[in-house]
């Protein structure tokens, strides 16, 4: 269904028109889950560098292609090349929706992320502690993106090496996503109870 949107839409409205934009987004974002990065990037490209050029570069919708583009690139290991990317989206955000937005609350995690991947701990803790006391205090204890941020921050103090600290974090994680989707079962109740420590 999402391949026929873009196709009708591609047809019939062009390239380079809001919602053919929005329908290359979407189906590079299936792409994405299903694994296949290789069709999702340039889907994500494409997106990228027709919002820079039709809204400019700090448009919501641009910020989300570049948000979408770095979280890709992010997945597929090339760090070096989504850093940039996490760090003009979460700069941008914070400039144009504030600290507390959730979107900019994801660029921060995002990029809190990125910098954990990198082995960088020390720039990554402030900013998955700023996503996790903020998403408390906005979204509540039991949003999923505030059990993702208790997740985060949970790994990262377990790959510094703080157990201590990283122990209740972890627990109220996977309590917390337990009782929000359910069994153990559930591939994210799964991965936070036995995350990946990668980094």
């Amino acid at each position: 269904m999402y391949r026929e949107a873009l196709e009708v839409r591609r047809e019939t409205l062009g390239n380079r028109h809001p919602n053919t934009l929005a329908s290359i987004n979407n189906f590079g974002t299936l792409l994405k889950a299903k694994g296949d990065f290789a069709a999702a990037e340039p889907l994500f490209r494409e997106a990228l560098e027709v919002s820079r050029e039709t809204l400019g570069n700090r448009h919501p919708d641009t910020l989300n292609s570049i948000n979408n583009l770095g979280s890709l690139l992010m997945d597929k290991g090339d760090l070096a090349a989504a850093e940039p990317l996490h760090r003009e989206a979460l700069k941008v955000r914070r400039e144009t929706l504030g600290d507390r937005h959730p979107d900019t609350l994801t660029s921060i995690s995002n990029f809190g992320g990125l910098l954990k991947a990198k082995g960088d701990f020390a720039a990554a803790e402030p900013l998955l502690r700023e996503a996790l006391v903020a998403r408390r205090a906005t979204l509540g204890d039991r949003h999923p993106d505030t059990l993702d941020s208790i997740s985060n921050f949970g790994v990262l103090l377990w790959v510094k090496g703080d157990l201590a600290a990283a122990e209740p974090l972890l627990r109220e994680a996977v309590e917390g996503l337990r009782a929000t989707l359910g069994s153990a079962g559930h591939p994210v109740t799964l991965d936070s109870i036995a995350p990946r420590f990668a980094v």
